[in-house]
């Protein structure tokens, strides 16, 4: 009898150890989660902010500081900048609710009149750009030949989206300055002056 007691106590010494675990054990909570789901970055807010906006085409005249992000971002966009430190030039973003076959961007170059501080009309500039996705914002620069000096301005900015293929001209800028009436006596012939 001694015997079996001995081994009873021995057993319940051995399983002591064990019998401890199991009390911590009670304690611990076990839970499944589900597999985290990356967080969806939010869409872009349409119409954009800060755009005028037409029958679903928007446009705006970029800032400076988003045009140094631009340029910062485009390699390829140093060329068009290297270009605007001769002549004058202008930037414009557009984008469309169905996207556009190719963009058309109409503008007027403008010089300050240093007598009375008016701005004189000197030319007209054409922009024909690629198009763009649906919602794509699509960065348009206006280069004209008129040279860069003080005074010197783009305004006047028409942005027209074609939505189809067709009659689409070559990409690019043209320039079309305006003849000073007084310096060309042809002119002045015929009688038909551009304003």
């Amino acid at each position: 009898m001694r015997l079996r007691r001995f081994i009873a106590v021995l057993a319940m010494i051995s399983l002591m150890p064990l019998v401890s675990h199991a009390a911590f054990a009670g304690d611990i909570t076990v839970t499944a989660k589900k597999t985290a789901k990356p967080i969806p970055s939010p869409s872009p807010k349409w119409p954009p902010k800060g755009f005028k906006g037409n029958e679903g085409v928007y446009a705006k005249v970029p800032s400076s500081k988003e045009l140094i992000g631009l340029l910062s971002a485009k390699r390829t966009l140093q060329s068009v900048v290297k270009n605007c430190e001769e002549f004058a030039c202008g930037a414009v973003i557009a984008a469309a609710d169905t996207g556009c076959f190719w963009w058309e961007v109409n503008s007027i170059v403008f010089k300050l009149r240093t007598e009375d501080s008016t701005r004189q009309k000197v030319g007209s500039l054409v922009t024909v750009a690629s198009g763009s996705q649906k919602r794509e914002q699509k960065t348009i620069f206006l280069v004209s030949t008129e040279q860069v000096v003080p005074g010197v301005s783009i305004s006047g900015i028409k942005v027209t989206c074609h939505r189809d293929g067709t009659n689409k001209p070559k990409n690019g800028n043209v320039y079309q300055p305006l003849v000073d009436p007084s310096a060309s006596p042809s002119a002045s012939l015929s009688g038909k002056q551009e304003n």
